[in-house]
């Protein structure tokens, strides 16, 4: 697959449904680029720094990560540069980390999630790389010419759901945000799903990029947001 450009500063690999693989962006600065999430396995990630290769993009000097879960972030040992969390997602990469020093956790793991299976096929997931900057609710970085903001916000997936802003280009990475909650068989918290459409809408952004089904036009999402509270 190919990088997407979506304005002159940001792009992004795009979701693989098949293999459950979600979006992952980059954002090129003057001096710095950030990487958005850090792929489902060291093979996802070497599919993505080839493709950054080809469109005349260097590896990221950064990655954020929007969440913890395990198709965002099995693939942080091949990444480049600094990882960056917020300090929910560094606790539960912290405890995902021990319950994967237990190979019987990791063959029950495979067995429940196919996906994982996939990626790991006869191999052990390697220890989840742990972040190199971790903050507490919000973090500024300067890539030179591009500054992004990167959030922590409520919302019904995850209890560590962070979004990346790039204010500039008027683009957010929203991961899976949206989506029900991941452990409780996909419930949709309509008080969560409120306060995610608050800070969404109050965003000045064009479009909102999603883990797992790509690029939306901000009031597009915003509205789907609103019917499904």
């Amino acid at each position: 697959m190919n990088i997407i450009k979506v304005t002159d500063h940001v792009y992004f690999y795009p979701p693989e449904d098949i293999k459950d693989r979600p979006m992952l962006g980059y954002i090129e600065g003057d001096k710095y680029s950030l990487a958005v999430d850090g792929g489902f396995s060291p093979a996802h990630v070497g599919e993505f720094y080839e493709a950054l290769e080809h469109s005349g993009l260097k590896e990221p000097d950064y990655t954020a990560l929007t969440h913890w879960h395990w198709d965002h972030t099995l693939g942080l040992c091949a990444v480049s540069g600094k990882i960056i969390c917020e300090k929910r997602t560094d606790d539960l990469l912290a405890e995902e980390n021990e319950r994967l020093a237990d190979l019987s956790y990791q063959a029950e793991l495979k067995r429940g999630y196919s996906y994982v299976e996939d990626e790991f096929h006869n191999v052990e997931i390697p220890p989840i790389r742990r972040a190199d900057i971790v903050f507490e609710d919000h973090k500024e970085l300067d890539l030179g010419s591009i500054k992004v903001n990167i959030f922590y916000t409520e919302a019904p997936h995850t209890p560590d759901t962070t979004l990346v802003y790039v204010p500039e280009e008027r683009v957010l990475f929203a991961g899976d945000a949206p989506l029900g909650d991941f452990d409780n068989n996909g419930y949709m918290d309509r008080k969560k799903m409120t306060a995610l459409a608050k800070t969404i809408s109050g965003l000045d952004c064009d479009v909102v990029l999603l883990g797992h089904s790509g690029m939306i036009e901000k009031d597009r999402l915003v509205r789907w947001l609103e019917v499904k509270i």
